[in-house]
């Protein structure tokens, strides 16, 4: 049976249909071709364009097809990975969703999202992978398809797509490794994923090498040449924030996809970077011979749904999902007739046992109006009373004090004294250790405290600075009265910095409390 895969890239849309794993028919379609090119072009929708131009190319072609398998590039979609403790499965998924607010730029009510999670069993904590699409964006997907009544099976990010070719070229997925695509012709954006056991580590997208549009730049062997410095300096910039925030996890190797015309040039160029460098071959896979396309292995690749990866993201299933629950929410509609099926007696019982509680309530309020009048006769005259106030008046009145009252008592009960808590840092700080700054900030409104304090530490030794930092951040966590008031401590940053002639650690300790 014939599949077929799109991928839509940020320059091109490319279409692949493939039979046995052969690419049969391949045909892509430029963005500029559907943008508008006048007033009256711009009121047509570019869904409805897109669907135009696919349906030709479906027909003219003669593709039969009619299930599809979109794939998407990084400026569509939100593609994280964070840790989290261990949690039940039924408290997992609001869990995610809470602090997945961290990571994403929009609202999470406007996103459609789905994730998966591993244990990390050096750190006890769940790995979270977590891939996100703004509504608008996947209702303008479906609504193409819609048009020309084709089926979605699945809607992936291109750089996961990517990954089945591991398993077809094979590749052995244990450890940790890198996984990059490149095109050197087309200005399609890069993809980097880390994997650690086949289950994505760590994800990013290289949308344009950056400083090579714009040059004047005259031979195609001085093109290469900037190419691969940028590229280098790009990825360089990636895989240093890579070994920040994924301390002790190093990468064995990193394979790249990309054209063979280019392989013994990147070599060249990336001999210092100290990583043992692979490139993946298809070519035998897919009998096909033309120039390097990365827009068209990505489209491959998503037709090759039959072959699984270890990843398990659904963003079809999530939208799904989120429908159901947007119905679960809807008030069910009341039939006219269900109003009209009590008999006449039944209505004037219920409309005499209302008049019986109004008429009740209107006589137990008698005896209660006449007190408050008489309490407003009689008491004493002051100035800061308007002696005609009524028993509301007085009620705000008393409210407004009252709440007076409580901010005082706020502030004094539940303020946070520093002197206790700044005296226990040097006490627990080790020696060869020392502070360069220290901040702290309060907000009332949010219910929130933040402190957060930087410094060195110097030991002539990498890893047993690492480790002295390591037991000071351990006793913070253990002392009863600083964890009194913060309950969430972590190191936000970790660096090594020259000072004089010599190398120390610098480091960011950041504690949190959002229950003051």
């Amino acid at each position: 049976m014939n599949k077929l895969g799109i991928y839509f890239g940020p320059r091109v849309i490319s279409v692949v249909e493939t039979k046995d794993r052969n690419a049969v028919n391949i045909f892509e379609i430029p963005q500029i071709a559907i943008s508008p090119d006048n007033l009256q072009e711009e009121k047509v929708p570019q869904e409805i364009k897109i669907a135009t131009f696919l349906k030709n190319e479906f027909i003219s072609r003669r593709i039969e097809v009619r299930e599809v398998n979109i794939v998407l590039s990084g400026k569509d979609l939100i593609v994280r990975t964070f840790e989290m403790p261990v949690l039940a499965q039924k408290e997992l998924a609001t869990a995610v969703n809470f602090e997945a607010k961290k990571y994403t730029p929009f609202k999470i009510e406007d996103l459609i999202a789905d994730f998966q999670y591993k244990l990390d069993k050096i750190s006890r904590k769940n790995s979270i992978l977590y891939v996100g699409i703004k509504k608008e964006t996947l209702d303008k997907y479906l609504s193409i398809f819609e048009q020309i009544a084709f089926r979605i099976r699945s809607i992936e990010y291109s750089a996961f797509s990517i990954l089945r070719l591991l398993k077809l070229v094979p590749i052995k997925e244990k450890g940790i490794i890198g996984v990059i695509g490149v095109d050197f012709m087309k200005n399609d954006e890069i993809n980097l994923v880390v994997l650690e056991d086949g289950v994505p580590l760590f994800t990013r997208d290289i949308t344009s090498i950056s400083g090579i549009e714009g040059e004047n730049i005259n031979t195609q062997e001085l093109q290469t040449a900037a190419f691969l410095e940028k590229l280098k300096s790009d990825l360089l910039v990636s895989l240093n924030y890579y070994d920040r925030k994924f301390l002790g996890k190093k990468i064995d190797k990193i394979f790249f996809l990309m054209s063979p015309n280019y392989q013994a040039d990147l070599l060249e160029v990336f001999k210092d970077i100290g990583l043992d460098i692979q490139f993946i071959d298809i070519n035998k896979y897919i009998a096909r011979v033309a120039p390097f396309s990365l827009t068209f292995i990505k489209a491959y690749s998503g037709s090759l749904s039959e072959i699984k990866t270890d990843i398990k993201i659904n963003l079809l299933s999530a939208k799904e999902k989120s429908l159901k629950k947007i119905s679960a929410k809807l008030p069910v509609p009341i039939s006219l007739f269900s109003l009209l099926e009590p008999s006449l007696k039944v209505i004037i019982a219920c409309l005499l046992i209302c008049i019986g509680f109004f008429l009740f309530g209107s006589y137990r309020q008698v005896p209660i109006k006449q007190e408050v009048e008489n309490i407003i006769n009689t008491r004493p005259k002051i100035s800061a009373i308007i002696l005609t106030g009524t028993s509301e008046e007085l009620n705000n009145l008393y409210s407004n004090y009252k709440a007076k009252i409580a901010i005082l008592e706020n502030l004094t009960k539940r303020k946070i004294y520093l002197t206790k808590i700044l005296g226990l840092i040097p006490r627990l700080m080790p020696e060869n250790m020392w502070l360069s700054g220290l901040s702290f900030n309060s907000t009332r409104e949010e219910n929130r405290a933040d402190l957060k304090f930087e410094g060195m530490v110097y030991l002539d030794d990498e890893n047993k600075e690492i480790n002295l930092l390591d037991n000071f951040l351990s006793n913070l966590k253990k002392d009863p009265i600083f964890t009194q008031y913060f309950k969430e401590i972590n190191i936000s940053s970790l660096d090594r910095k020259q000072i004089g002639k010599y190398m120390a650690t610098s480091f960011v300790i950041f504690c949190h409390n959002e229950n003051l």
